[in-house]
């Protein structure tokens, strides 16, 4: 079967594998699954092949790791903000990054949903932020919209912790 996707073509290069799921896929490198002592991140792309489950959004199918949750809990204690909704592949791929684990703290305590048919929705919030996309992260007052890599999310907050994250976005 050829390649014709030029995402997918790229990728192939980097022994990638793909793990289906009911609710998308995710190209994870050959460290999917790893230890938080590993070095290497595993890379991911989510491709929706279905549609998200109406206010809630697609599965979290990945963990998260030490890294993952101190990492989040810095965020939430210095008042950061991820304003999502709940149908965007976009927000479902930072959510990929974060783990199952992490973004359960995020959902408590970080994340605005713009979306009315959303969980616990906000957009009078999103709409005074002026949210420019999905996701925009706003963190000591300045705004990063799109997918952000956890290394520029603490690098962004100013985040000394553990950085040995488990996942990166593709580009």
């Amino acid at each position: 079967m050829a390649i014709k996707h030029p995402v997918l073509l790229a990728l192939s290069t980097l022994s990638i594998i793909c793990v289906g799921t009911s609710s998308g896929s995710a190209l994870l490198t050959e460290g999917a699954g790893q230890t938080d002592n590993q070095k290497s991140p595993s890379i991911i792309f989510f491709l929706a092949k279905e549609r998200p489950q109406t206010g809630v959004g697609w599965e979290i199918t990945t963990t998260s790791g030490e890294a993952e949750l101190a990492l989040v809990r810095h965020l939430a204690n210095m008042g950061a903000k991820e304003y999502v909704a709940w149908w965007c592949p976009h927000c479902h791929e930072q959510k990929l990054l974060f783990g199952k684990e992490a973004y359960q703290i995020i959902s408590d305590s970080i994340k605005v949903e713009c979306d009315r048919r959303g969980i616990n929705p906000h957009p009078d919030l999103c709409k005074a932020a002026k949210v420019p996309g999905f996701p925009t992260w706003v963190i000591n007052g300045q705004q990063y919209s799109g997918v952000q890599n956890l290394k520029d999310l603490a690098k962004a907050s100013g985040y000394k912790g553990d950085k040995n994250f488990r996942y990166i976005q593709s580009k």
